[in-house]
């Protein structure tokens, strides 16, 4: 994790064995890797910010094999956010929902949003940062299974997908995989550029 010149943020890579991960690795241990999805978690629980959107460059079948990464870029705005897990209520009370997590369309229908529903405890999932140091271990490798086969599901065809988070018009997490850097902050990942 290093800073980004001239911004709140920090950009990121994995790495395995001494090695930094691609994007099909990253991909495929979302989806059943638990002990990666931990090191995983542990890395955004470490972020030196309250709030933070999580951002990816985006991706594509032929940039699989590129090197992962993302940026974590410091929202103060989200850490004052009082949860709002009613507006995702119907997508929660879907019979899709499994293991926690909805998988839905955005209201536009363009965009695929993955996110977790509230439980009994009433935690506070308003953005990721307040997920990944609150949420049980079962969910958060829930949310990141979900997000790896979203993923998978959206690179069948060869156009460019981003994922990522925000929060400022929903305060409830929801990661968004969309084929435009809707809501994107950190400038370089907003090129369409996935040769």
């Amino acid at each position: 994790m290093g800073p980004i010149a001239g911004t709140r943020g920090c950009h990121c890579r994995l790495a395995r064995d001494g090695k930094v991960v691609t994007y099909v690795e990253v991909i495929d241990r979302w989806r059943g890797d638990a002990e990666f999805v931990d090191a995983f978690v542990g890395l955004l629980t470490e972020a030196p910010f309250r709030a933070f959107y999580f951002e990816t460059p985006p991706l594509s079948r032929r940039t699989l094999g590129r090197l992962f990464e993302f940026v974590l870029i410091d929202s103060p705005s989200l850490a004052g956010l009082s949860p709002e897990p009613g507006i995702f209520g119907e997508h929660f009370r879907s019979p899709g929902v499994e293991g926690g997590i909805a998988v839905f369309p955005n209201l536009g229908h363009d965009a695929v949003l993955v996110a977790p529903c509230p439980d009994n405890q009433r935690r506070d999932y308003a953005h990721l940062a307040a997920f990944v140091r609150n949420a049980p271990r079962e969910l958060q490798h829930a949310l990141w299974r979900h997000v790896g086969e979203a993923a998978r599901g959206w690179l069948k065809d060869d156009k460019p997908v981003w994922i990522s988070t925000s929060g400022d018009g929903v305060a409830w997490l929801h990661v968004r995989l969309d084929r435009f850097p809707k809501y994107y902050n950190h400038r370089p990942y907003q090129a369409r550029n996935t040769e």
